[in-house]
C-alpha cells in the first residue's frame, strides 16, 4: 500500500464512525489494508466473508439473482449497516467481486462495492480490462479504490478513481430504517395496498379503484421498507419505487407483517390477492400453527378486514372460494368474484426481460 492511501487510511481510522464490512468473491485486500495500519478497531467492528454460495445465501436471508452485481452489493451493504447498528456502529461496508481464477467467467471481470448508513445508500464499479489473468493485480486495484470509496464515503477523502451513485434519505426516513417510528408521510387511510410496487403497474392501479368502490372509503398504498425474506430497501430503491406514485397515495412502514402492519395503522382493511392471502394463512411464516392462530386473533381485535381479489397461481386463476383458509381468517376476511374483478398482470412477469 502506497503512502497515500496509508494516510487515508489513517484518516478513515481517525474519523468517528465505526462499521461492519462484509466482501466476497474478492476485496479481502480492503480487510487487510484496514487492519495493516493502526487504530483499525475505531474502524473496524467486525468482518465477514461470505465467500461460498450457502454462505452468502445466509448472510442475506435470500438467494441473489446474481452475486456480483449492484443490487448484491447494496443488499450486502445493508445487512452489514443493520449488524453496525446492533454493535453501537453506523454503517455497513461491501464489496462483491468477479475476478480472474482457475475457470472460466461468465461476463466481465469486475467488482461492485456499496456503502451504507442511516441516511445514505452509495456504489461503485470498478471494471478490470487488460489484467484478466492477473489476480493478484486484480486484488490491489480493488483494495485501492475499495478505500477510496470508504473515504469518500466517510468524508474524509476525494472521490476515487471510478463512477459511484449517491441516494440520500431524510431524517423521518432514517428513523424508519432504524426503527424508531413505524410510519412516514402524514397520510392516513381506512384501507391499504400493500406490496413491493417493484414495479406499480395497471393491475395495481385498476385494484386499488375497484376496492374504493367497493368499500366507499379512500384507499391507499402502503410500502414497507421492510421484508421478511429480504434486507430492507435501500435509499436507491426506495426513492425509484416513491416516483412511481403521485403525493398523499402512498405511505411508508416498517411494517413486513401484516401484524407489525395492524399494530401501526390500526383497524384498516387490508386489499389483497389470493397469493398474499395464502401467505397470511400459512403456518411456516409463523412458526407454527399457533403464532398464526394467535397473529390471525390479534388481527381481529384490532378491528382488520381482508377484502381478496383473485390471482393467476400456477396456470389457474384462484379466489377467496378456493382457499383453504382458518376460520377466524376466514371470517375477518371476503372475496371479490371473478366475474366482477381479474387482471392477472404481475410485477414478477414485468421484471422479465422480453
Amino acid at each position: 500500500m502506497n503512502q497515500a492511501l496509508d494516510a487515508l487510511i489513517a484518516a478513515i481510522h481517525q474519523a468517528p464512525r465505526s462499521g461492519v464490512f462484509a466482501v466476497t468473491g474478492g476485496g479481502s485486500g480492503l480487510l487487510s489494508s484496514l487492519l495493516g495500519v493502526g487504530g483499525a478497531s475505531a474502524t473496524v467492528l467486525e468482518a465477514i466473508v461470505p465467500y461460498a454460495v450457502r454462505s452468502l445465501h445466509e448472510w442475506l436471508g435470500m438467494a441473489p439473482a446474481q452475486a456480483c452485481s449492484d443490487e448484491t452489493a447494496r443488499s450486502i451493504a445493508m445487512r452489514a449497516f443493520l449488524r453496525a447498528v446492533e454493535l453501537g456502529g453506523d454503517f455497513g461496508f461491501a464489496v462483491t467481486a468477479s475476478l480472474a481464477t482457475t475457470r472460466p467467467k461468465r461476463g466481465a471481470l469486475r467488482a461492485h462495492l456499496a456503502f451504507q448508513d442511516a441516511m445514505s445508500t452509495r456504489t461503485w464499479r470498478l471494471d478490470f480490462e487488460g489484467s484478466a489473468g492477473d489476480r493478484p493485480e486484480q486484488e490491489r486495484e480493488l483494495a485501492a479504490v475499495a478505500v477510496e470509496a470508504l473515504g469518500q464515503a466517510l468524508d474524509v477523502g476525494d472521490a476515487p478513481r471510478v463512477p459511484g451513485t449517491h441516494a440520500q434519505g431524510d431524517e423521518a426516513l432514517a428513523e424508519l430504517m432504524l426503527g424508531k417510528r413505524g410510519r412516514v408521510r402524514d397520510v392516513v387511510f381506512d384501507a391499504v395496498l400493500p406490496g413491493a410496487f417493484n414495479p406499480v403497474h395497471d393491475g395495481h392501479r385498476r385494484m386499488r379503484a375497484d376496492a374504493e368502490r367497493r368499500l366507499g372509503r379512500r384507499v391507499g398504498y402502503e410500502l414497507s421498507i421492510a421484508n421478511v425474506d429480504k434486507p430492507p430497501l435501500d435509499y436507491r430503491e426506495l426513492n425509484s419505487r416513491l416516483e412511481q406514485f403521485e403525493a398523499g397515495e402512498v405511505l411508508l412502514t416498517n411494517a413486513p407483517t401484516f401484524v407489525d402492519k395492524a399494530r401501526t395503522l390500526g383497524g384498516v382493511v387490508f386489499v389483497v390477492g389470493t397469493d398474499t392471502m395464502k401467505r397470511v394463512a400459512e403456518p411456516r411464516y409463523y412458526g407454527g400453527v399457533e403464532v398464526r392462530d394467535a397473529a390471525v386473533e390479534e388481527l381481529a381485535t384490532l378491528g382488520c378486514r381482508f377484502l381478496v381479489y383473485g390471482r393467476l397461481d400456477a396456470g389457474v386463476f384462484a379466489t377467496l372460494s378456493d382457499l383453504a383458509l382458518p376460520a377466524a381468517l376466514a371470517d375477518i376476511s371476503s372475496g371479490v368474484p371473478e366475474s366482477e374483478f381479474r387482471n392477472d398482470l404481475s410485477s414478477t412477469a414485468l421484471r422479465l426481460p422480453p
